[in-house]
């Protein structure tokens, strides 16, 4: 459910809010996978090849979905007329 505006904030704030959450929940997911994945791979369960497969294939796919999740931020402050200022919702 989309979050009600408040007549104080220009519009579209509240989206902007909800798809800044949901890059640093994104963020977050993906922070977790990758401690399970360093996991395996110290565990020896993956060889070195195959280790730094899954890695690189891993970061890239976080850099697409976190890529997609930026695209409509951006989009979104665009057509609001609002400050798109990264370091509020991006890690730097």
């Amino acid at each position: 459910m989309a979050e009600a505006e408040d007549i104080n904030e220009p519009a579209g704030t509240a989206e902007l809010r909800r798809l800044q959450d949901k890059y640093r929940k994104q963020n977050i997911a993906n922070d977790r996978q990758r401690e399970r994945i360093e996991e395996d791979i110290s565990s020896g369960l993956h060889s070195p090849e195959q280790a730094d497969a899954i890695s690189a294939s891993f970061e890239q796919s976080c850099r697409e979905v976190l890529g997609r999740i930026h695209d409509e931020i951006e989009a979104h402050c665009r057509r609001y007329n609002l400050s798109t200022t990264s370091a509020h919702w991006t890690d730097g």
